[in-house]
Order: structure tokens, then C-alpha cells, then sequence
């Protein structure tokens, strides 16, 4: 059950967990059987704060979570990076991208034939093109997040039909 796990609280004492994070923000509560009238119950009560709260929270987008600068990058821009091997002594500006999919498409850049300035400029205008390639959904990898993200959408998308019929009748 995606961000809700059953949880021995203490000797006698049970509760349902829900645990997740968005946009680097972690949610969590705790619905202890005792508290919420049996475990039936609570497990009914955190299935809906985490469906409520995923409604009303957004997840990453792919083009977001691509965009964001990891805490080692040392290029300056997310997705390009600077290599040196025993067969390219001066290196190469690499720009590097791995899609929803599992597959990943890499382009390099060589210091000796571009120099160093137009190897990184090359490397980030690949980066660039690479990103365009990229199909925006939301960030998220569990079927079950996946599903919930589209029936929160479906929901949205059909709110919005019913108002504009509204406002036509």
C-alpha cells in the first residue's frame, strides 16, 4: 500500500503510518487503532488523509526533478559534467540525461578539439536539447502514486468540464 505501513507502536499498541514526501517535504501521521475505533478504521482514516493530501500536493514534474540541481554538481548545470581519462588527458564536457524509461543518451565534448569554453557551451546547449526531449508528468515511480496522480487529474479535468457546461447551459 503505497506510504502506509502497519507499525507496532508499543506492547498492545498498533497504528497505521502514512509516510511521504513532496518537493523535498515529508508528510507523515499516525492512526492509532485505540484512538480511531479498531484497525479498520484507522487504516480507513490514513488512506484518506494521504489521498487528500496528494490531491492538494504536487509532486515533481519530470522536467522539474531534471532541472534541479544536485548538491554535487560542479558544473553549474544540472545533467553536464566534466570527465578526464587516460585516452582524453585534457577531458571532455559531457551532457547526460536519463529518461522515465531506464534510458539514458549521453553527448560529449572534447577540450582538445572545442577548448574548454565552447566543450562546457556545447555540453549545455545538448543538455538543453536533451531536456526538451523529455515527456512532462509528474516525478513518481510507485503504480500506486502513479495511479493516484491520474485520478486526482481525471477529477480535476472533469470539475472543470462540469463548470464550463454550467456556465453554457
Amino acid at each position: 500500500m503505497y506510504a502506509i505501513r502497519r507499525h507496532r507502536a508499543a506492547i498492545k499498541a498498533w497504528c497505521w503510518r502514512v509516510r511521504f514526501s513532496r518537493r523535498g517535504v515529508m508528510y507523515a501521521k499516525t492512526f492509532y487503532d485505540r484512538a480511531c475505533g479498531g484497525s479498520k478504521e484507522a487504516k480507513a482514516q490514513a488512506i484518506a488523509w494521504r489521498d487528500a493530501q496528494l490531491a492538494e500536493l504536487q509532486a515533481l514534474t519530470l522536467v522539474e526533478f531534471h532541472k534541479h540541481q544536485r548538491s554535487n554538481n560542479v558544473s553549474g548545470v544540472p545533467g553536464v559534467h566534466f570527465h578526464k581519462t587516460p585516452r582524453q588527458r585534457l577531458g571532455f564536457w559531457q551532457a547526460k540525461i536519463r529518461f522515465h524509461d531506464g534510458t539514458s543518451v549521453t553527448k560529449s565534448f572534447s577540450v582538445l578539439k572545442f577548448g574548454d569554453k565552447d566543450a562546457y557551451r556545447l555540453a549545455v546547449a545538448a543538455r538543453s536539447e536533451l531536456l526538451a526531449r523529455v515527456k512532462n508528468g509528474p516525478y513518481l515511480h510507485h503504480p500506486v502514486a502513479k495511479q493516484l496522480a491520474r485520478d486526482v487529474h481525471n477529477a480535476a479535468g472533469q470539475a472543470l468540464e462540469g463548470r464550463h457546461a454550467h456556465t453554457r447551459g
